[in-house]
């Protein structure tokens, strides 16, 4: 697209006459790319042009005084990643006619497993009503759509149960002792089936889950993630450790103890999260950072935030969501850094949206998606 198109298009947009499609396209575009590492743009866009952007901008929005300052330095920025990304905001081929049929992409849909105490394996199928039982066909547990609700019951023996979600789904646990734990895709949880009295409540985490706790002073809350132990009496929070990934834990309401997890020394350091607060592990050190929490807690509703994301972390949380699989051999785009949020599109919609932005092109071979650097014309 020459400077001239570009400009049209811009004012196009700017006037509010452009397609539904277009305008879709392009707002996601903007979206979806962190531009800061790379050059954005060779087009350049004279003042008249740039006036012309922000009085829109500044039209559009009521600001109020007492926040005023803080909220012209984000306009600022919003508008030059406005103006440095226009120049390759939409390509046209995205839209135009294009008899070629596509590969179509076929996920194999997993189940959602459940292995128990006694070493039985059953699936779980969202949106049934499976019921778990013991070996003297008492009922331990009861599903209703996408929740397993276990049942208290008196106890002297701690019997784990391990539920497995795999790549594209996700799930809702309620323990025996009222705790409701929200499981991300590709997580596995460890859990008693019920918990004894006079001892302190322990789960084994593999993945992502987010806890809202059930208070109970007597018996302390503990997640084991990984190389990371979480220690609460109730409260909300957001664990993450994934195989190869940093482990970090976001605190939402509440309080919670962080500490490195060493079977040899047990007096190591304990560091106390705050609301809005993250910690995470990193080469047997603990760094606590102010976060916004909602960054971290989206993924619940079916969501997916990139939050100035490096690409190859994006990447994994692609196929986590959608439950496929992805090789990149364009590596230049791994430290590449993005933002933006998708809800319900389908695996097409935001590959093509990264497309462009990310200046890549990609194919389907053997239901496997290739991310390879764009041939050049």
């Amino acid at each position: 697209m020459d400077e001239k198109k570009a400009k049209k298009l811009f004012k196009k947009y700017l006037n509010q006459t452009c397609s539904k499609e277009e305008k879709e396209l392009l707002e996601r575009f903007l979206e979806s790319y962190q531009g800061e590492d790379v050059q954005m743009s060779n087009f350049r866009f004279d003042n008249e042009v740039k006036q012309e952007v922000w009085q829109k901008i500044s039209e559009k929005t009521e600001i109020p005084k007492s926040k005023k300052t803080n909220f012209n330095r984000f306009l600022l920025k919003y508008a030059a990643l406005f103006l440095g990304l226009i120049g390759l905001a939409v390509a046209f081929n995205y839209f135009s006619s294009n008899t070629t049929e596509k590969p179509t992409l076929v996920i194999e849909d997993k189940a959602i497993v459940l292995k128990t105490g006694d070493n039985q394996t059953k699936k779980i199928i969202v949106g049934g009503g499976e019921s778990i039982t013991d070996a003297d066909g008492n009922v331990l547990a009861s599903q209703s759509n996408d929740q397993m609700v276990y049942h208290g019951k008196s106890t002297t023996e701690l019997v784990y149960n391990e539920i497995i979600i795999p790549k594209g789904k996700t799930f809702e646990l309620k323990l025996s002792d009222g705790t409701l734990v929200h499981l991300n895709a590709d997580t596995s949880l460890k859990y008693p089936v019920s918990f004894v009295e006079g001892k302190d409540r322990k789960v084994f985490l593999k993945g992502e889950a987010y806890f809202e706790v059930a208070k109970d002073p007597k018996h302390k809350f503990t997640v084991v993630a990984k190389d990371m132990d979480v220690k609460v009496l109730g409260t909300h929070f957001n664990v993450s450790s994934y195989a190869k990934e940093e482990t970090y834990a976001v605190l939402v309401e509440g309080s919670v103890a962080i500490s490195e997890r060493n079977l040899e020394d047990t007096t190591g350091e304990v560091s106390i999260l705050e609301p809005g607060q993250k910690a995470s592990l990193s080469k047997g050190d603990i760094s606590i950072s102010d976060v916004d929490v909602n960054d971290y807690l989206n993924w619940r509703q079916g969501d997916l935030v990139f939050n100035n994301e490096p690409f190859r972390d994006i990447i994994k949380k692609i196929e986590r969501r959608y439950g496929v699989e992805i090789e990149n051999s364009y590596t230049e785009l791994e430290s590449v850094r993005f933002r933006g949020a998708f809800q319900n599109e389908t695996i097409e919609d935001l590959l093509d949206t990264f497309k462009e932005s990310a200046e890549f092109d990609y194919e389907i071979t053997n239901n496997q998606i290739l991310i390879k650097k764009p041939t050049k014309e």
